[in-house]
């Protein structure tokens, strides 16, 4: 069984002047994330990772050859750590959102878990599917595992770790390429979880 994770976040990523709904746009990283992305190359240097995993969008793929060159021959993509899908909101600027549809605008901030934008998909079902694989991933891999995903994807997981609740997720700070470091406690039968970097 797997005793240590360390779960990241993909590098920065150009997202124009203002926050969008980026959810499964594909886009790559920018300079600064790719900065990002060099930097932490260097701080897994000296860590030993036995398994790699990252979801399957450009900027996680991008910052896992990056953090991984020269160390970890072999990753495998997870379909289950893609970000949220945001359908019709994908892309789409947040105030843009705000301003043309203020009814579903307000019930996304009621509530969080189980909202869902139209053609698309809510962060209960991000959760299912994301738990399921890390739970997976953790039971039939061995030793230390790095998981590269996104910051929804990263969230559930972690709510569900520290018991939080969906609706209470985004008091988990998850900033551009940070990485959290969860170890498995056999006494406490849990993982604990701190941010490193």
């Amino acid at each position: 069984m797997v005793y240590r994770v360390y779960l990241m976040r993909h590098g920065h990523v150009a997202n124009g002047n203002e926050k969008r709904y980026l959810g499964r746009t594909d886009v790559p990283l920018d300079a600064a994330g790719i900065a990002q992305a060099k930097t932490l190359h260097k701080y897994f240097k000296t860590i030993p990772i036995d398994a790699v995993f990252t979801s399957p969008l450009k900027r996680c793929v991008q910052t896992t050859e990056i953090v991984c060159e020269g160390k970890c021959g072999h990753y495998e993509r997870v379909e289950a750590f893609t970000e949220i899908d945001m359908g019709d909101w994908e892309n789409v600027p947040m105030t843009q959102i705000k301003s043309a549809y203020p009814e579903l605008y307000a019930k996304r901030g009621d509530n969080l878990e189980y909202f869902t934008p139209p053609h698309g998909e809510s962060f209960h079902d991000v959760a299912t599917r994301a738990r399921y694989a890390f739970d997976a991933i953790t039971h039939h891999a061995t030793g230390t595992i790095l998981i590269v995903a996104h910051a929804g994807v990263n969230r559930t997981i972690l709510a569900n770790i520290l018991g939080i609740s969906i609706n209470e997720m985004f008091c988990i700070e998850q900033p551009y390429a940070c990485v959290n470091e969860l170890i498995w406690n056999a006494k406490k039968v849990q993982w604990d979880n701190k941010r490193v970097f």
